[in-house]
């Protein structure tokens, strides 16, 4: 009897921990954005980026002196969106949820990824938003672009393609997230999932969201490809590991041929000898026929400091040149805090 009446605490004891357990578990599990209050409780967490760029700087012809965009609050003092917001920026402003404007400092950026990371120079509470898992979205997921409410509304969205993008400014992402419709302000916007995760941050417009078809949309760097650099940024202001070789060099590809369609001024292939209307043939013996093929393939032959052997076609003609490649962060106009 008294061996019965053990076994029978026993089990109540396992079966009140189970119970425990399964409410703590309850409580923990992650809360779907339903309401007016989840959405605006969301805006806590987005600001607006103003940024005000040298005339000298190197992206100042292409991207501009005025830049402005979103950007998302990650922690309690970082605020993570798209570097080219923010890259060589000698003056930056942050729009807080509030309205009002305080500034700001470049915290890293990696040009690889794309991600810019910020903070607000006097001390700020900010409201984070949790990192999410940009690798598990499905098609039929409805999703969440979210600017800042000046630089435009806030809407639906599905991902629609994950495959590779190639950017003509030595810029290559294996698995970024397309979705479609499109919206107007990318720039830096956040794309949340229906937990209020951040899943990844506005970086382009396409034209073809879905490969082939001709379905207006954007493209959003996911963030997963940031987690395991983060502490490595947030230390060291750029990655020191993993780094590709800048070229500069800006290309199309056509019929298989690879054409040079601009060199940076006193860039690595600027310097080498490389002109404008060049065609890639080979990278150190390699034939490249897609410009994927061809940065894939130098960035293989080492980090910065690399040389690489470029065979171009000129005038039906070819030539050889040796490219001393650079780190991209040393090429850049530095502000005065990086």
């Amino acid at each position: 009897m008294l061996k019965f009446i053990f076994n029978l605490r026993k089990i109540f004891i396992v079966s009140l921990v189970l119970i425990t357990l399964s409410q703590f578990s309850f409580a923990q599990e992650k809360k779907k954005i339903e309401t007016q209050e989840h959405f605006e409780k969301i805006y806590d967490s987005i600001v607006r980026i103003t940024s005000t760029i040298p005339d000298d700087a190197r992206t100042a012809g292409s991207l501009g002196t005025s830049r402005r965009g979103t950007g998302v609050v990650i922690d309690d003092k970082h605020i993570l969106t798209i570097g080219y917001i923010v890259a060589e920026a000698d003056q930056i402003l942050i729009g807080l949820p509030g309205g009002k404007d305080v500034p700001g400092d470049l915290v890293a950026y990696d040009h690889s990824t794309g991600f810019g990371i910020l903070k607000t120079i006097l001390p700020t509470k900010l409201n984070p938003l949790q990192l999410g898992d940009s690798d598990n979205i499905s098609e039929e997921e409805l999703l969440f672009v979210m600017p800042y409410p000046d630089q435009g509304q806030g809407s639906g969205a599905r991902a629609v393609s994950r495959r590779p993008f190639t950017g003509w400014w030595e810029y290559y992402l294996e698995k970024p997230i397309y979705t479609y419709p499109m919206t107007q302000s990318w720039a830096g916007t956040p794309l949340l999932n229906t937990y209020g995760e951040v899943l990844g941050i506005g970086s382009l417009y396409v034209q073809e969201s879905v490969q082939g078809i001709q379905s207006p949309g954007n493209l959003f760097v996911p963030v997963n490809i940031l987690k395991p650099i983060l502490s490595d940024l947030l230390k060291n202001g750029r990655r020191t590991k993993q780094i590709n070789p800048y070229m500069g060099i800006n290309s199309e590809e056509s019929n298989g041929k690879v054409y040079i369609t601009r060199v940076s001024e006193n860039g690595p292939a600027a310097n080498a000898g490389i002109l404008s209307n060049d065609i890639i043939l080979s990278v150190n013996g390699i034939n490249v026929n897609s410009i994927k093929d061809f940065y894939l393939t130098a960035w293989s032959l080492g980090g910065p400091g690399t040389s690489i052997k470029l065979e171009v076609e000129r005038n039906q003609k070819k030539i050889t040149f040796d490219i001393k490649t650079v780190d991209r962060m040393d090429y850049f106009v530095k502000p005065k805090y990086l």
